[in-house]
C-alpha cells in the first residue's frame, strides 16, 4: 500500500520539474528576442534586444541628413520606443503560458508600465495574509545632504555598501 502523501509529493515534484524545464526553455527564448522597427518615413531603423536595449541603429536612406535635429530626435525616439514595445510583446507572448507578468505591457511606452502594488497584493489581502505596505514609509526630509548621510547610514547598517564612482559620487 502506498502512502497518499508520498504520491501527492511525487506528483508535485514532477509538476515542478516540468514547469522548471518550461521556464528554462522560455528564458532561452527570451534571451534571443530581437525587434526591428522602421520609421514610417524610412529614415531610421532601430533594433532592440531582449531587455529593450538598442542593439542596432541604421539610416537606410539619406533622408535623415535633411531633417531638423528636433525632428530626427523625435523620429529616433518614436522608432526605438516602438521596437521596445514590440520586444515587450514578444516577451509577453513567451511567458503568457505562465500567467500575467506584472509591469509588462506591449501597449505602454517602452513596453513597461508602473506597477499598481495595491492591485498586485489585493488577492493576498483578501485572504488575510500579511503584505508589505504599498508605499514605503517616508521620513521627513532634512535636506539633500542630510538625506544622503542618513541613506548612507542605512546602507552600512544593512550590510550593503556602494562603490565610489569615477566622478566621486556613490553608486548603488
Amino acid at each position: 500500500m502506498s502512502n497518499p502523501m508520498e504520491e501527492h509529493l511525487a506528483e508535485a515534484l514532477a509538476e515542478f520539474e516540468e514547469t522548471r524545464s518550461k521556464l528554462t526553455e522560455a528564458g532561452a527564448a527570451a534571451a534571443r528576442i530581437s525587434a526591428t522597427v522602421m520609421a514610417k518615413d524610412r529614415s531610421v531603423e532601430a533594433t532592440v534586444g531582449p531587455q529593450g536595449e538598442l542593439t542596432n541603429l541604421r539610416f537606410p536612406t539619406a533622408r535623415y541628413r535633411t531633417m531638423p535635429p528636433a525632428q530626427l530626435a523625435s523620429v529616433l525616439m518614436a522608432t526605438i520606443g516602438k521596437a521596445r514595445a514590440e520586444a515587450a510583446g514578444q516577451l509577453a507572448e513567451i511567458y503568457r503560458p505562465f500567467g500575467p507578468i506584472p509591469g509588462l505591457s506591449p501597449t505602454a511606452e517602452g513596453g513597461f508600465q508602473e506597477l499598481d502594488w495595491d492591485e498586485l497584493f489585493a488577492p493576498l489581502r483578501e485572504e488575510g495574509l500579511p503584505v508589505p505596505p504599498s508605499k514605503a514609509p517616508t521620513r521627513p526630509s532634512g535636506g539633500a545632504l542630510l538625506d544622503e548621510l542618513v541613506e548612507d547610514e542605512d546602507t552600512h547598517t544593512t550590510g550593503t555598501s556602494g562603490s565610489v564612482a569615477a566622478d566621486g559620487g556613490t553608486q548603488r
